[in-house]
C-alpha cells in the first residue's frame, strides 16, 4: 500500500466518522451571481457543520463559476453572497477537520457570518 493509498483510506475512515455523518453537505442551485454569470451555489447556514468541497469543479462540470450564499437563521433570510473560493479561503480558520476533497467548518454565529462576507 503506497503513500496515496493510505492517505485514501485514511479520509475515508474521517468521512465515515459522525462528526462527518452528521454535518450539512450542501447541494448546489444555480444562480446568477454578482458578475451576471451562472453559477453554482452551495449554502452556508448560520449554526450548522458545513461539508464543503474544497474544488467544486472537479465533480461539477456544469460551470466554471461556484458562489457561497450566506443565509442567517437569526435574520430568516439570505445576507450575502461571496465567490466561493474566497469563502473557502476564509472559513479555513473555522474549519473542524479535512479530508483531501473536502473541508468540514464548524457551525457558526451570526457575527461570524458577517465576518465571512467581510473577509
Amino acid at each position: 500500500m503506497g503513500i496515496f493509498d493510505r492517505r485514501r483510506e485514511r479520509d475515508k475512515e474521517k468521512s465515515d466518522s459522525p462528526l462527518w455523518q452528521q454535518a450539512y453537505m450542501p447541494a448546489y442551485s444555480f444562480i446568477t451571481n454578482s458578475k451576471g454569470e451562472p453559477a453554482a451555489a452551495f449554502a452556508l447556514n448560520e449554526g450548522i457543520s458545513t461539508r464543503f468541497l474544497k474544488k467544486p469543479g472537479e465533480f461539477y462540470e456544469e460551470t466554471d463559476h461556484f458562489a457561497l450564499i450566506v443565509i442567517s437563521s437569526t435574520d430568516k433570510k439570505i445576507i450575502g453572497e461571496l465567490d466561493y473560493d474566497r469563502g473557502m479561503k476564509y472559513l479555513e480558520k473555522f474549519k473542524l477537520d479535512e479530508t483531501r476533497d473536502e473541508l468540514l467548518v464548524r457551525p457558526l454565529t451570526y457575527a461570524e457570518l458577517q465576518e465571512v462576507l467581510k473577509g
